[in-house]
């Protein structure tokens, strides 16, 4: 009986979103306030700015107006108060604290180093935020190293309801006619035990564009707890252990340093290789070409293409598996906008292009994608780290170019996959965090052995360096 052909990139998804939905969150910096209404929070700006006019002496009034500037997002207008306030004797020490983090937003950190320097040398400031103070103080440094190597490790284990994707349908579809499903192709739950790593080296080549190779290695590996053997088969029924790997290297720069200082480009090249129960499956060769613009404090926009020629193996236990191959064009667009301090509002857009030897393995999809990343003070109280959860919700469809005799000759297939997860991270201390995560994955197709949902639970330790 035909079975869905396995995409082993569907599998590493989840956990590549998941990382990426992390990282987003940890990126968070801490903020100073909350933010009100956006005219009343203009009034009160405009009442300030009134009485910094009237009594430009008093610091409680200038730190309050400063403060209204960062809730608005105007970081350099909130950077300008303040350090008119250090003109003032006996300015709260804190200032200096606030002034590091906000050149830091700005990735000013030659400045944002020497006011964290001041602010952990002041014998005034508070113990949490000379503790603070002291992290932000170590990250910076870090980023105004002419080398940098950042990253992460994480280790979970992950349990999923249906981990093969398997159809819910009791008739599947045969040669055009439908057939009862078999006992094989029923659900089954599963756990998995994963491993999940990124690295980042980036070399500062120190020119006036502000030139610097960056170069990435991102890997997956996973193990499920029914797989004891690494022997392949015809028509398998059992996960696919999984190992990932994928490398870019590229430089990234400024074009335009003086008019458009926010702008970035990284053309980029592309190497990747998939191994399934410990056997060759695919590599990819090909080259890619990022572009971001910091349109404002609160707008990040991102866009990316790549080309990449997937090459797969001959496997038993894969129909057709290489046929599978051929030139893939994938395009995503990205925009961040920080409704206020510590919320973050992302939005994605993603087509790709897949072609292959066989026409009903080729197709074309369009992914949107919507996360809100909210970072807070711990609800518990015990320490004065920041918790991020992020609530994602994403639609993709999928259409094939050609029919499956195999499965119905007078019918191409078309997908469409809703994937919804919620993740919260809990920090330990500045390098150790804990990642519970909850997902449902519902997929829907003209073909009725290509409908199924599953439901994921993962817990997971991670470390950042």
């Amino acid at each position: 009986m035909p079975r869905p052909s396995f995409d082993p990139r569907r599998s590493s998804s989840a956990s590549a979103a998941l990382a990426v939905g992390v990282l987003a969150g940890l990126c968070t910096l801490p903020a100073l306030a909350q933010a009100p209404d956006n005219s009343a929070l203009q009034r009160q700006i405009d009442d300030a700015f009134r009485q910094v006019l009237s009594t430009p002496g008093d610091l409680q009034i200038g730190l309050a107006y400063a403060r209204l500037q960062v809730q608005a997002g105007n970081y350099e207008g909130a950077i300008a108060a303040m350090e008119r306030m250090l003109l003032v004797p006996d300015a709260p020490a804190s200032v200096r604290l606030e002034l590091g983090i906000l050149y830091f937003r700005l990735a000013s950190y030659a400045m944002a180093e020497a006011y964290l320097r001041q602010a952990a040398a002041d014998p005034r400031l508070p113990p949490e935020q000379k503790d603070l103070a002291n992290r932000m103080l170590k990250e910076t440094i870090r980023q105004n190293q002419p080398n940098r190597l950042t990253g992460y490790v994480m280790a979970g284990v992950r349990g999923q309801t249906n981990p093969t994707t398997r159809t819910e349908e009791d008739f599947l579809k045969s040669g055009g006619a439908l057939v009862p499903r078999t006992a094989s192709q029923k659900p089954k739950s599963d756990t998995d035990f994963q491993v999940i790593g990124r690295l980042e080296h980036t070399w500062d080549l120190e020119t006036q564009n502000s030139a610097e190779i960056v170069s990435t290695l991102f890997g997956v590996a996973s193990h499920y707890s029914s797989v004891s053997s690494y022997t392949l088969t015809a028509n398998p029924t059992k996960p696919r252990d999984l190992v990932l790997v994928e490398g870019t290297t590229g430089l990234r720069f400024k074009p335009a340093p003086a008019e458009a200082s926010g702008w970035t480009v990284r053309p980029h090249l592309i190497l990747g290789n998939i191994l399934l129960d410990g056997h060759q499956y695919a590599y990819s060769v090909g080259a890619g070409l990022e572009t971001s613009y910091q349109v404002s404090e609160r707008l990040l926009l991102n866009a990316a293409y790549e080309g990449r020629n997937y090459t797969y193996a001959s496997r038993i236990d894969v129909s057709e598996a290489k046929a599978q191959g051929g030139f893939e064009h994938t395009l995503r667009m990205r925009a961040s906008y920080e409704l206020f301090p510590r919320n973050v509002l992302v939005g994605e857009l993603i087509g790709r292009d897949h072609n292959a030897d066989r026409d009903y393995f080729a197709y074309i999809s369009g992914e949107a994608r919507l996360s809100y990343v909210a970072s807070y003070d711990n609800p518990f109280g015990w320490d004065n780290q920041l918790w991020t959860s992020v609530l994602s919700s994403g639609i993709t469809e999928r259409r094939y170019d050609g029919a499956d005799a195999k499965i119905d000759a007078g019918r191409r297939r078309n997908d469409t996959e809703w994937r919804t997860s919620f993740n919260t991270t809990i920090p330990l201390n500045e390098s150790w965090s804990v990642l519970l995560q909850g997902e449902y994955t519902k997929a829907s197709s003209n073909l009725p052995n290509y409908n199924y949902s599953n439901t994921s639970g993962l817990a997971s330790i991670m470390w950042r360096f």
